[in-house]
């Protein structure tokens, strides 16, 4: 399914598969001035270095897309609830309901950021239907949406238990950072969440098309050739889709061999003079292969339009996108911190959880942390705008989590030590029924 650009108001198309170019800031001669040289590095079947595409690869057979945005968020969610429940196990709570909590706090943590998404850039969905809102597959989560969504569900499911909530929030806060850190990589995989431009050795170049490229285009920072912009009905001129320049020949030429061979196939039957029902049959597979190609046609117009615009054939259209000049300037890997940051706070909640001596402190310094770590990552990012007090929305939520964090760090102070309902877990004890003794018959 391709994306219509005139259909974001904002910031025109936003392509679901951009690529990544790890780069070290080398200066080489270039004619338009200094460029970074490419540092590739290869790992398995897959160029990591030169190109890291969101769909990792396709299931053989099935066709089924496996994308890496949505396996980091599996291992963040697997990983995380494994590791919460061994700690649960550990200090003799229940292990059976983490794992309940887990499920719980993964479907509010997707709704609460989808809402949150929708209404931060509500401009984009007005008038566009309920679809539009809900469906997923387009892209749009916030992350602080999602941590209110699971918080607020959470907090809800274990009152409705009756088990200590700050017991319980200590032991899932270090996973929650654990997950944040893998999600963060899948976030490096689509190409969303990019920083500023940078000249340290370890910056990123996306692609042509992908996101970041599209920003500093739109910010006139950078240029892309006539070739690759198409001027809409609309007269909105924007570059053209990456969408269009990943398909392969099979993708582009397929419907078309399709109707060929459909039209083929029913030619000889005719002339072969064949039974009435043997040319239903291929009419019928002609008319599906023609509104199939018909369709193929409409989604690809401008990839057609604009090699006859300019007389060249795809193959060039798609050469030129990929050339190195037309990549986005180097940028700080801001998913990559954010991801290292995750990580670092989950190694440190979960030695704290170890040596803490009253319920509620780890969830109280993962509030007064995280936040501002985000403050600075905001500072680096520069995807988010500054619409909300002067600062970006993830900025002014940190500030009201870090308020929170601090009271609730002075409401656990004020509480006893350990939570009255923080009881040991005792495992339901199943009764086992013992076997019966088969007596053996006497010989008489």
């Amino acid at each position: 399914m391709f994306r219509d650009p005139q259909a974001s108001k904002s910031r025109g198309p936003q392509p679901a598969r951009p690529f990544v170019r790890i780069t070290s800031f080398v200066p080489i001669l270039h004619p338009r001035g200094l460029k970074p040289a490419a540092l590739c590095v290869a790992i398995g079947p897959f160029e990591f270095g030169k190109k890291m595409c969101p769909t990792l690869f396709k299931i053989p057979w099935l066709g089924l897309p496996i994308r890496g945005y949505g396996l980091m968020l599996m291992i963040a969610f697997l990983g995380g609830t494994w590791w919460a429940a061994r700690r649960a196990d550990r200090v003799k709570a229940d292990p059976d309901l983490v794992v309940n909590l887990g499920f719980v706090a993964l479907i509010f943590s997707v709704i609460g950021a989808r809402i949150f998404y929708v209404v931060h850039y509500w401009d984009r969905f007005a008038g566009q239907g309920l679809w539009k809102v809900v469906n997923l597959t387009a892209g749009g989560l916030e992350f602080y949406g999602g941590f209110v969504g699971a918080f607020v569900a959470t907090v809800a499911f274990l009152v409705l238990r009756r088990v200590s909530v700050r017991l319980y929030a200590d032991i899932v806060a270090p996973s929650l950072m654990f997950g944040m850190g893998a999600a963060r990589i899948g976030c490096f995989l689509n190409g969303c969440c990019w920083g500023a431009p940078a000249a340290v050795p370890w910056a990123v170049r996306f692609p042509y098309a992908s996101p970041a490229q599209y920003r500093q285009w739109e910010d006139r920072m950078m240029t892309v050739p006539a070739e690759l912009i198409v001027v809409y009905d609309s007269g909105i001129a924007y570059p053209l889709s990456r969408d269009y320049l990943d398909l392969s020949k099979a993708e582009l030429q397929g419907p078309g061999n399709a109707l060929k061979q459909a039209r083929q196939h029913l030619s000889q039957a005719e002339t072969n003079k064949a039974d009435a029902a043997t040319l239903a049959k291929l009419r019928k597979q002609r008319d599906q292969a023609q509104k199939a190609f018909d369709r193929h046609k409409r989604e690809i117009q401008p990839l057609l339009t604009q090699a006859q615009r300019f007389g060249i054939s795809i193959d060039k259209l798609i050469e030129l996108a990929r050339a190195p000049e037309y990549q986005s300037l180097p940028v700080h890997p801001a998913q990559l911190y954010a991801s290292l940051d995750g990580l670092l706070l989950a190694a440190l909640l979960s030695t704290i959880f170890y040596r803490r001596k009253r319920h509620g402190v780890v969830f109280g310094w993962l509030l007064l942390l995280y936040p501002l770590c985000r403050i600075v990552e905001e500072i680096i990012r520069i995807d988010n705008p500054h619409d909300t007090a002067g600062l970006t929305i993830s900025q002014f939520v940190s500030l009201l989590i870090l308020i929170s964090g601090a009271v609730w760090m002075t409401a656990v102070y004020r509480m006893p030590i350990r939570s009255p309902k923080a009881v040991p877990y005792v495992p339901p004890h199943v009764e086992t029924k013992p076997a019966k003794k088969h007596k053996s018959k006497k010989r008489r």
